[in-house]
């Protein structure tokens, strides 16, 4: 945890009594907002925030379950990193962090070690994501840093919230109707894909996800990005 402390600038006196908690947990409880890299910076471009989130979807008439975990870029609005899953588990957000990561390395054509500017990647403080295997795995990255909500304030990631509640208000009756996991998996790679290269989103200037992250990558590289 001193490697974490040290990325985000800040310390903590050993006053930390024996606990259930893991010891990440205890340690966030104790720092509260100073954690939530995400409200103290304003991302004005598209790879300098990543948010990620689970949600639920029911399929089958509403019997069986599965989850879906994604990580978006908070800016660029793009979808990056997601697995579906029969479990909520740390798994599942560690395959979708993996699958993230090697989307951005295609799309930049650069390594995260050597990108200019850290990642933060910003979750609640759910088990999975306060998981020593988690947060180990987003570490191991040179230039990914972790962001963390308040606990009991899902605003601090209202993007997820709202990305999440369209996604099931929109496809609902069609995911009801898919039977087996292996055509709802199908399904969400076919969505997801629309999201990222077919939707148009009024917060990115009418454009869609790629195009708008594609077009500053071009303007990165020509140097008229500060």
């Amino acid at each position: 945890m001193s490697k974490l402390l040290k990325l985000w600038g800040l310390e903590l006196k050993r006053t930390i009594k024996k606990t259930k908690k893991s010891m990440i947990k205890t340690i966030l409880l104790k720092l509260a907002d100073k954690v939530n890299l995400l409200i103290k910076k304003t991302t004005s471009n598209p790879l300098e925030a990543i948010t990620s989130d689970i949600t639920e979807l029911k399929y089958a008439g509403n019997i069986k379950k599965a989850y879906l975990c994604i990580h978006k870029d908070h800016k660029g609005q793009f979808v990056y990193g997601y697995k579906l899953s029969e479990n909520a588990d740390t798994n599942l957000v560690i395959s979708s962090f993996k699958k993230c990561i090697s989307n951005i390395q295609k799309l930049t054509k650069i390594k995260i070690q050597n990108l200019e500017k850290r990642i933060i990647f910003h979750s609640d403080q759910g088990s999975v994501y306060t998981s020593y295997e988690y947060v180990q795995t987003v570490l191991n990255y040179k230039n990914s840093i972790l962001s963390y909500s308040t606990p009991g304030t899902p605003t601090d990631n209202a993007g997820q919230e709202s990305f999440f509640g369209r996604f099931k208000d929109e496809n609902y009756d069609e995911i009801k109707e898919i039977q087996t996991f292996k055509q709802l998996e199908i399904f969400i790679n076919k969505k997801i894909w629309y999201y990222n290269h077919k939707r148009i989103h009024t917060s990115i200037g009418y454009t869609t996800p790629i195009i708008y992250t594609k077009s500053f990558l071009r303007k990165q590289k020509s140097g008229s990005v500060n």
